[in-house]
């Protein structure tokens, strides 16, 4: 069957940027290794797919095709509209060089994974382990685990107060109704 422009634009149409096979593939690996990110953050440069925020580190999820890698897949040019894909690829290109230069100037270090070395796990378990240190290391001075600033953290005294200030919750000296039992949270 021919493939017509309606047929075309549905097929790229599925194409998605995020959330791709190879992305989540690098997404179980990085985390069955112990390590915690953020995802797609719109705040760093060129949104990176995995971003260790306290360790000052992204790492990108490349397909080699979309990408322009050299490999064989990165250097297939489509047999139709060759000049649309020839430029959409260097722009892509560039593109990528401008976030790795930004993400550079902010002070990040970023990892490029391409989707055709996703097939080595161990090579690639070595790689993200060069990249990032050891899983669960301490986070740069100044910064929690989670990488938000210590300022304005809660002293180690303040009990279960969680997020937005919440009352403890299932704490000795609280009767059914939740109201504070006198003398039973042995204050005195």
């Amino acid at each position: 069957m021919p493939e017509t422009p309606e047929l075309r634009s549905f097929i790229m149409r599925q194409i998605k940027s995020k959330d791709t096979r190879p992305e989540m593939a690098v997404r179980r690996l990085v985390f069955g290794m112990g390590y915690r990110y953020r995802l797609h953050r719109k705040t760093l440069p060129g949104r990176p797919d995995l971003a260790f925020i306290a360790r000052k580190k992204a790492i990108f999820v490349n397909g080699c095709f979309w990408h322009g890698h050299d490999c064989p897949a990165g250097r297939r040019v489509p047999r139709t509209n060759r000049g649309f894909w020839v430029a959409k690829i260097a722009r892509n290109r560039e593109r990528d060089a401008e976030s790795l230069r930004r993400l550079d100037a902010l002070g990040w270090q970023a990892l490029t994974l391409w989707e055709c070395e996703l097939k080595d796990a161990d090579t690639l378990r070595r790689r993200v382990v060069e990249f990032l240190g050891v899983a669960g290391a301490a986070p740069a001075p100044g910064l929690k685990r989670d990488g938000r600033s210590e300022v304005g953290a809660l002293d180690e005294g303040a009990g279960n107060v969680g997020v937005n200030n919440r009352q403890p919750v299932g704490r000795e000296g609280r009767s059914e109704a939740g109201a504070l039992d006198e003398g039973a949270a042995g204050s005195g």
